[in-house]
């Protein structure tokens, strides 16, 4: 019989494999578990680091924010750690080991964040946990390293301002109340706005102000620089001149009240009841927006650059009314040279008006990003929340007193931006 084949040199005997195995096994073991260890802490990792980049944003925008407000960089930083202290990093909290305060300077290229003890716009801090306070890692033990630091930068600035109020100086602000109170108010809270914003004026915020009648507007205060106005006060000046335009005359029963007479005798008392403010005569009435918004678009359309926020706060206490030409002022020869002047088309209808002034704010908006507010004292016309856009909103109110914190609310409200 013929021997197996191979069966003398044993080739067919099967061979041990079990202890290769096992060593197989275990490298694989141990590369699987570096490899998942390196997944989830790396996971840990992006985590933590996200959340206190969330935490310090928010904590960087509420320093601006209480700034903005109160004017204090202490209650400003006490607001930020506030935050910091509500906010978890990781399983614990970060600590801001640097907070300063400045503006953000956009002429620079590439913009940059700017120390300053004045012109302050800008919050910039670190928020950090390390050292001590370092984030603990799940498997990073098998590597020999139990935690990582986490450091991590904010900036809020307000972004570059163009802002314009828009005054009805219309007579019928004497006309309802039959006093020069409420347009004392109207006058205060406007003051008041711009002492809000030169508190926190970036190095080429600007502001300024269109005051209009029926036909007319004019540019009261071209765009000033907000760190100019801080330092010399120029606009808050005329501002403190301003009043309802000025009829001839006086009093019909009240001497806090201009009325003309059934006259256009401007030499009695001198330039009329307030010399400082344009000249209305007797055949002038009616309350035309949009003479005003379209005055505004003009000196918005000056300040062309994209990156700007407008804004513009239009106050006004009445609803249109029809505007026709007068014949006293052609044949008076009178012509205000004081102000850059815009004059409105005749005849100007009050359904004309409504539609126009609604259509002009939604062109400021689509071409421009002109952010409108609308405040209305004692007439609520149905067209005028139509006219807000953006952030803007309608208010309206019988009180006069009101105004000053409506226009508060306003400066208060206008944003802020994380730019780095």
């Amino acid at each position: 019989m013929a021997p197996a084949p191979n069966s003398a040199h044993g080739l067919n005997r099967p061979r041990k494999r079990a202890g290769n195995y096992a060593v197989i096994f275990a490298a694989t073991l141990f590369v699987m578990l570096a490899f998942g260890a390196i997944a989830v802490d790396t996971s840990w990792m992006y985590i933590v680091r996200a959340q206190a980049q969330d935490v310090a944003d928010a904590a960087s925008q509420a320093a601006m924010i209480v700034y903005k407000r109160t004017g204090s960089t202490s209650d400003a930083s006490e607001a930020a750690d506030g935050i910091v202290a509500l906010n978890e990093v990781g399983n614990g909290h970060g600590v801001i080991s640097a907070i300063d305060y400045g503006y953000w300077d956009t002429s620079s290229d590439p913009p940059d964040f700017v120390r300053s003890s004045t012109g302050i716009n800008a919050v910039s801090l670190t928020l950090t946990r390390a050292a001590d306070n370092a984030v603990p890692l799940f498997l990073g033990q098998i590597f020999g390293k139990d935690a990582f630091d986490v450091q991590v930068h904010a900036t809020s600035a307000q972004r570059d301002l163009r802002v314009l109020l828009v005054m009805d100086i219309t007579g019928s602000w004497h006309t309802w109340h039959n006093s020069q109170v409420d347009f004392n108010y109207a006058r205060t809270a406007a003051i008041n706005f711009l002492n809000q914003l030169t508190t926190t004026y970036g190095q080429t915020d600007k502001i300024g102000m269109v005051i209009m009648t029926g036909r007319y507007a004019w540019e009261y205060t071209p765009f000033r620089l907000l760190k100019d106005e801080a330092s010399d006060h120029k606009a808050r000046g005329d501002w403190s001149l301003l009043n309802v335009a000025s009829k001839a005359g006086v009093a019909r029963n009240n001497p806090n009240v201009c009325a003309v007479n059934g006259t256009n005798n401007f030499g009695s008392p001198a330039g009329g009841c307030y010399p400082k403010m344009p000249r209305e005569y007797t055949d002038e009435y009616g309350t035309d927006h949009t003479t005003g918004l379209a005055m505004a678009r003009k000196m918005f359309d000056e300040e062309d650059r994209a990156a700007y926020y407008r804004a513009m706060i239009v106050l006004t206490d009445g609803v249109p009314n029809t505007v026709g030409a007068s014949t006293i002022r052609g044949s008076s020869g009178h012509q205000e040279k004081r102000w850059r002047e815009y004059k409105g088309r005749l005849p100007h209808t009050e359904p004309q008006i409504r539609n126009d002034s609604v259509t002009e704010a939604q062109a400021m908006w689509d071409d421009l990003g002109v952010h409108t507010w609308v405040v209305s004292f004692v007439q609520d016309g149905a067209f005028m929340p139509e006219m807000c856009h953006g952030d803007g909103y309608y208010t309206h109110t019988n009180n006069a007193a009101a105004l000053v914190p409506i226009f508060d609310k306003i400066a208060h409200s206008l944003p802020l931006a994380i730019v780095e």
